[in-house]
C-alpha cells in the first residue's frame, strides 16, 4: 500500500508542476511587464512549448535532486533515471526510419480528404502549430523540445511509476491511456492510444528513453518541415487510392518496427517492477 501511495504522490507531482507552470506563464498576459513577451508566445505556439517545457523539466531536475538529498538511495539525476541511455547507431537508423513512417502515416490522414473531414482536429493542429515568425521555433517546440518532454514526463516518469507497483503490462498499457487522455482531441487521443503503445515498447525493449524520443522528433519535425516546403499539395496529388496504400503501409512499418524490436531485443525488464533507482533499470 505505501508504495501505491508513493507512486500516486509522485506522479501528482510531476502533473501538478506541469499545471503549475502552465498556469504561471498563461498569466504573463495579465502583467504589463510580460506583455510583450505573452504576445510573442501568442504569435508563436511552439514557442510557448519551448518555454514552458523547459521550465517543467528544470522544475523536475530540482525534483530529483531534493529526493537525492532527503532519500539517499534514490537516484539524485533525472535523465539517468528516466533512461537516457546510449544505443547502437543500428538501433538510431531503425528509429529514424519509423519516425519517417509515422511522420507519412500522419501526414496521410491530414491530405486524404475523407479522414481529414471526419477528423478535422488533426489538421488543424498542425495548422495551428506551424503558425508564426519561423518555422525553426515551429520545429524546436513542436519538432523536438514537445515531443522530448511527453517522453520524460509519460515514458520516463510515469511509465517508471507505474512499474514499481504493478506488472509491466498493465503498465504500458496505463501510461498509453495516460499520454491519450493528455492529448487536445478526441481523435489525436484514439491515435496516441496506439503511440503510446509503441513509444512504451521501444523504451521498455531498447531500455532507453532515445528510442521513442528519436522517433518522435524525427515524426513531428518532418511533418511541420513537409507542410512548410509544400510537400502535403505534391503528396495529395497522388490520388486517394495511392495514399490510403502509402498510410496504410506506413502503418505496418511502425507496428512492424515496433515488433521486430521486442524480438531482437533483450528482456528490457520485462516482467520485472521496477523496485528501485537501481533495480528498476533497464538494460538493452
Amino acid at each position: 500500500m505505501k508504495k501505491v501511495l508513493i507512486m500516486i504522490g509522485n506522479i501528482a507531482l510531476y502533473i501538478g508542476v506541469f499545471y503549475a507552470l502552465l498556469y504561471l506563464l498563461r498569466s504573463t498576459y495579465n502583467y504589463e511587464a510580460t506583455l510583450s513577451f505573452a504576445k510573442f508566445l501568442d504569435v508563436n505556439p511552439a514557442m510557448f512549448m519551448v518555454v514552458l517545457f523547459t521550465l517543467i523539466t528544470l522544475v523536475y531536475v530540482i525534483i530529483f535532486r531534493i529526493k537525492g538529498w532527503i532519500w539517499p538511495s534514490t537516484d539524485k539525476n533525472l535523465f539517468r533515471a528516466a533512461g537516457f541511455r546510449r544505443l547502437s547507431a543500428s538501433r538510431v537508423l531503425l528509429m529514424i526510419a519509423l519516425g519517417l513512417a509515422g511522420s507519412l502515416f500522419s501526414i496521410g490522414l491530414i491530405v486524404i480528404d475523407d479522414i481529414a473531414k471526419q477528423f478535422p482536429s488533426i489538421p488543424a493542429l498542425v495548422d495551428d502549430l506551424i503558425r508564426g515568425d519561423s518555422i525553426w521555433y515551429v520545429i524546436l517546440g513542436a519538432g523536438l523540445i514537445g515531443p522530448a518532454f511527453e517522453e520524460i514526463l509519460f515514458r520516463g516518469l510515469i511509465f517508471r511509476e507505474l512499474r514499481r507497483v504493478m506488472p509491466v503490462y498493465a503498465a504500458l498499457v496505463l501510461q498509453a491511456g495516460a499520454y491519450a487522455y493528455f492529448q487536445p482531441s478526441a481523435a489525436l487521443s484514439v491515435i496516441s492510444i496506439g503511440s503510446g503503445l509503441i513509444y512504451g515498447v521501444l523504451y521498455l525493449r531498447t531500455g532507453s528513453l532515445w528510442a521513442p524520443i528519436l522517433v518522435q522528433n524525427t515524426a513531428m519535425s518532418t511533418i511541420f518541415l513537409f507542410k512548410y516546403i509544400g510537400f502535403y499539395e505534391w503528396f495529395g496529388k497522388l490520388g486517394d487510392v495511392w495514399l490510403y496504400i502509402i498510410t496504410a503501409l506506413c502503418l505496418i512499418a511502425l507496428v512492424g518496427g515496433s515488433v521486430y524490436v521486442w524480438r531482437t531485443s533483450g528482456n528490457g525488464g520485462i516482467g520485472v517492477r521496477a523496485e528501485g533507482s537501481t533495480k528498476g533499470r533497464l538494460t538493452a
